[in-house]
């Protein structure tokens, strides 16, 4: 798949980096990267180097985006503070989803509510067990 995004010389294209989402979405699939996937590891150092000269000249959501991006990759992170992070991105995305936003919104709040009655029982259970 990643050999579609190469020329004839085996390098990237150079027009990929013009596609600052693109790009992007090109560095956070290279992260799930596992040993030996050199094509994945040269799809990484391609998409970090363009993305932090991108960073500055992109839109300000878009800039703000990269740099959380360059500092913390999605993959590497924790699932729900990524969640919560790209809800915020998507919903400053002009072609953004309506519905699809709210349902999001709706869902990252249910699961946090259902986390706090969880941790609300292990705490109960443990102070039961301490008396």
């Amino acid at each position: 798949m990643f050999n579609n995004f190469k020329n004839k010389d085996g390098k990237f294209k150079e027009h990929l980096a013009e596609d600052a989402r693109g790009l992007l979405c090109l560095y956070e699939a290279a992260h799930w990267s596992t040993h030996g996937e050199d094509i994945l590891d040269e799809a990484l150092a391609f998409s970090r180097s363009h993305l932090e000269g991108l960073a500055d000249q992109s839109s300000p959501p878009m800039s703000i985006r990269i740099k959380n991006a360059l500092k913390h990759a999605y993959p590497r992170g924790i699932s729900r503070i990524e969640t919560r992070q790209y809800i915020s991105y998507y919903e400053e995305e002009d072609l953004h989803d309506q519905t699809l936003l709210e349902f999001a919104k709706i869902d990252f709040n249910l699961l946090q509510i259902l986390h706090r009655k969880e941790l609300c029982q292990v705490f109960r259970c443990h102070y039961e067990l301490a008396r």
